[in-house]
């Protein structure tokens, strides 16, 4: 796993610039789709900019589209990576419903463990890939996984997600829960 820091972007999401980061990260994807982190951290943004309902001059059908055309995208061109593999593994197992057809929602739930467990067949040491797999487990059994790790994962993520991006700040505070 790498960090996947883009200035500009974070810059953006940092001043809490909305509009201008879900504009200018598509529209930058869209000039380098071959672009792992412009591709990652687009996908990132418009999933959470879609669940959490960031107002945005696009609407809800737009940033949807634009999701899925990116979410594709990387499913086609970067399932092999381990970055791409935990991000959509992790955003489409929790949201389902967003990356395909409701009668489709188990099978894109189950594809998107798939990906998380993928990832940490790569880095089977990484406590993040683990904490993602072992958060699909049932809530008592992750709980405690999560509290005997407490101090492995508090390092991981002081060091890892350490910006001030959405990208960073959103999985600093999953890390920290219950920690």
């Amino acid at each position: 796993m790498m960090r996947l820091d883009w200035l500009e972007l974070d810059n953006r999401e940092c001043n809490r610039d909305w509009e201008n980061a879900i504009e200018y990260s598509y529209s930058e994807w869209e000039k380098d789709q071959s672009n792992k982190t412009k591709l990652i951290r687009t996908l990132f943004l418009y999933w959470y900019v879609y669940v959490e309902d960031i107002p945005s001059f696009l609407s809800d059908d737009q940033v949807l589209s634009r999701l899925k055309a990116v979410s594709s995208f990387g499913k086609e061109y970067l399932s092999d990576n381990i970055d791409f593999q935990w991000l959509y593994g992790y955003v489409s197992s929790i949201n389902p419903e967003l990356f395909g057809k409701l009668e489709d929602y188990d099978e894109i739930e189950q594809e998107g463990r798939l990906f998380i467990k993928r990832a940490l067949e790569k880095e089977p040491k990484n406590i993040f890939l683990q904490m993602l797999e072992k958060g699909t487990e049932p809530y008592d059994k992750y709980s405690k996984w999560k509290y005997d790790r407490r101090n492995d994962l508090e390092r991981y993520f002081k060091n890892f997600f350490q910006g001030c991006s959405l990208y960073d700040e959103y999985f600093a505070e999953i890390g920290n829960k219950s920690l």
